[in-house]
C-alpha cells in the first residue's frame, strides 16, 4: 500500500502554499469582468429575485428548491450590492474553493503533488467551472460542498497517524458538507450515496479482502466506529439539510417546525414532478457526454472537448482497477452516479448544465489514469502533455464564455 502522509499538517507548506495560490489566482480570474453581461441570464433571474425577496423578508418567488444556495446569493447581494457583480461574486468564491478542493483531493488520493496540479489545471480549463463560477446559479454551491465533503471522507480513510476522534471529526464534517450540498440542489444525493456505499463496503468486506489497501481503509473506518459512520451519513446530512431552512423560515416569518419543513419539501417534490420546463433548450442526459455545440444562451457553455472526451477514455482505462483501488473506484462511481441519475430522476426535462458535477470528475479521471503510467515519455512529462490541449481549447472558448466585447469576442476565430 502506498504511503499517505499528513497533507494538511502545518509542516507541509508546499501543499498549503499551492492551495492558497490556486485559490487566490482563480478567484481573481473568475471575478475579472464578472459583471458582464449586466443583466440576468438563463436561470439567474429566479435566484436573484429570490435573494432580493429574502433580504426584504418577503415571500420567496421561487420556493421550488432548497434554500441554501438562494441564501448565499442573498448574502452576496447584501455584501456587494444588488447588481450583476454582487449577484455573482459569491459564485466566484465558491468556484475558487472548488478548484482548491480538487487539488487537495487529487493530491490526497494519488499522493502526488504534480498530478494534483494536473487535476486542478484540467478542472479550471474544463469550461464548466469557469462559466458556472460566474453566474448566480445553484450548481457551483452544490459542487463545492459536495467536493469538500468527499475530501473529508477520503482524508478519514487515507490519512495516517490520526486519532479516532480526528477520524470521527472528518466523517462528521463530510456528512454535514454533503447535507449542505443537498440544501443547494437535491441531486447532491448522488455523492452521499456513493460515499455511503464505499464506506459500507469497506466496513463489511475489507476484513475478508487480501488487498492491503482495502484492509487499511476498512481498519481506519472501524477505528472511527461503525455507529459513528452510520450517523455521519444518515442523520447528520439530514440535520444539516434541515438546518438551512431555519433562516429561511425566519425571513418568511413562518414557524420552523417539522410540519412546516415537511410541507416545504413536499412542495419542492411535487413541483419538479409537474414542471414542464423550456423544451427549446432541453437536452436528453445521454447526449451530454459527446456534445460539441455550445449553449449560446448560457455563456456559450460547452465542456472542453479534450477534457470531456479524453476523460471518457481515461475512465475506460480506470475500469481495469475498479473495486481494487480507491482512486479508480471512487472516480468511476462518482461520474456514473452523477450522470446516470438522470435516467431515473422523475423530471420531465433535463438541461446540459446538469452535467456539471459529472464533467468535473472527468477532469480527475485523466490524472488518475496517468498515475498508472510512467511520469515521462521521451523526456516529456505526461502531465504537461495532458494539460496543454485543454489550455488551448479553453483559450479558444474564453472570449465567448467571458462575454468579451468586439473585437475581442472573435480574437481566436468566429463561432458558427
Amino acid at each position: 500500500m502506498e504511503k499517505t502522509t499528513l497533507y494538511f499538517s502545518g509542516s507541509n507548506m508546499k501543499t498549503w502554499l499551492t492551495a492558497i495560490l490556486l485559490g487566490v489566482g482563480s478567484l481573481l480570474l473568475f471575478l475579472a469582468g464578472i459583471g458582464n453581461p449586466p443583466i440576468a441570464i438563463y436561470d439567474e433571474a429566479l435566484y436573484v429575485n429570490s435573494g432580493r425577496a429574502l433580504l426584504a423578508e418577503g415571500q420567496d418567488p421561487s420556493p421550488y428548491g432548497p434554500p441554501l444556495g438562494k441564501l448565499l446569493v442573498a448574502g452576496s447581494i447584501r455584501a456587494l450590492g444588488d447588481n450583476s457583480f454582487g449577484w455573482r461574486a459569491g459564485s466566484a468564491v465558491f468556484g475558487a474553493l472548488t478548484l482548491v478542493g480538487m487539488f487537495l483531493f487529487t493530491k490526497l488520493l494519488l499522493d502526488n503533488h504534480a498530478l494534483g496540479l494536473t487535476a486542478a489545471a484540467l478542472t479550471f480549463f474544463n469550461n464548466f467551472l469557469f462559466v458556472l463560477s460566474r453566474l448566480a446559479m445553484m450548481d457551483i454551491f452544490l459542487m463545492t460542498f459536495a467536493l469538500w465533503g468527499i475530501l473529508a471522507f477520503t482524508a478519514a480513510l487515507k490519512m495516517e497517524r490520526l486519532t479516532a476522534p480526528a477520524r470521527r471529526a472528518l466523517l462528521f464534517a463530510s456528512g454535514v458538507l454533503l447535507g449542505f450540498s443537498g440544501a443547494c440542489k437535491w441531486n447532491a444525493v448522488d455523492e452521499l450515496c456513493v460515499i455511503a456505499a464505499i464506506g459500507a463496503f469497506l466496513l463489511i468486506w475489507s476484513g475478508r479482502s487480501k488487498n492491503p489497501e482495502m484492509i487499511q481503509y476498512g481498519a481506519n473506518l472501524r477505528e472511527a466506529g461503525t455507529a459513528w459512520f452510520l450517523v455521519s451519513f444518515s442523520a447528520l446530512p439530514l440535520l444539516a439539510y434541515s438546518a438551512t431552512f431555519w433562516p429561511l423560515c425566519r425571513m418568511l416569518h413562518v414557524p420552523f417546525t417539522t410540519s412546516q419543513l415537511l410541507s416545504m419539501n413536499v412542495y419542492i417534490w411535487r413541483f419538479h414532478r409537474a414542471v414542464v420546463g423550456n423544451r427549446a433548450i432541453a437536452m436528453a442526459w445521454y447526449q451530454w457526454p459527446l456534445l460539441s455545440q455550445p449553449q449560446r444562451g448560457l455563456s456559450y457553455l460547452v465542456g472542453n472537448w479534450y477534457v470531456m472526451w479524453a476523460g471518457l477514455a481515461a475512465g475506460l482505462f480506470c475500469l481495469r482497477r475498479f473495486a481494487r483501488s480507491l482512486p479508480e473506484t471512487l472516480i468511476l462511481l462518482l461520474y456514473a452516479a452523477n450522470l446516470l441519475q438522470w435516467a431515473v430522476t422523475p423530471q420531465s426535462l433535463t438541461y446540459y448544465y446538469y452535467y456539471f458535477p459529472a464533467a468535473m470528475f472527468l477532469g480527475l479521471a485523466i490524472p488518475v489514469a496517468l498515475h498508472r503510467l510512467p511520469a515521462q515519455l521521451y523526456g516529456v512529462r505526461l502531465s504537461f502533455v495532458a494539460v496543454l490541449p485543454a489550455a488551448c481549447i479553453f483559450a479558444y472558448c474564453l472570449a465567448h464564455m467571458a462575454h468579451l466585447d468586439a473585437p475581442y469576442d472573435s480574437i481566436l476565430g468566429y463561432w458558427p
